[in-house]
């Protein structure tokens, strides 16, 4: 699992190989961060968001926008059949959480096969 931030130009920032227990370090990091107020919104996206990733195009961004607001962002990657992936029109997830949810999203996120991670969150599948 690799790691990647924002600079104050929005430029992706790869920071690297990570375990579980970092990228929860990170995410308690920006969580706090985004308790606080910043001069712009590229300051505060790159105090808040960061990334996590398999591959490119296996990843999830997490959003730390205040307190217990959390959003998660992801393509779909797996489809339950060929009719879903070529017709369906949800191809992306937009989960909304709490500190508590934003945690369990990155623990699963570690734990789970893609698949079983996508089952898990089904529910936030959007456009």
């Amino acid at each position: 699992m690799r790691l990647y931030g924002f600079d104050s130009n929005l430029n992706v920032i790869e920071l690297g190989a990570c375990d579980c227990q970092a990228a929860l370090t990170t995410f308690e990091q920006c969580y706090s961060n985004g308790l606080n107020i910043y001069k712009s919104a590229e300051d505060a996206v790159a105090a808040t968001s960061f990334g996590l990733y398999q591959s490119e195009t296996d990843f999830i961004e997490i959003s730390c926008n205040g307190k217990d607001q959390v959003t998660v962002h992801s393509d779909r990657l797996w489809y339950p059949s060929w009719f879903a992936k070529t017709f369906g029109l949800k191809r992306h997830f937009f989960i909304k959480g709490d500190k508590e949810k934003g945690a369990e999203i990155v623990r699963d996120y570690f734990g789970m096969e893609r698949q079983a991670f996508e089952n898990k969150f089904k529910e936030a599948l959007c456009r």
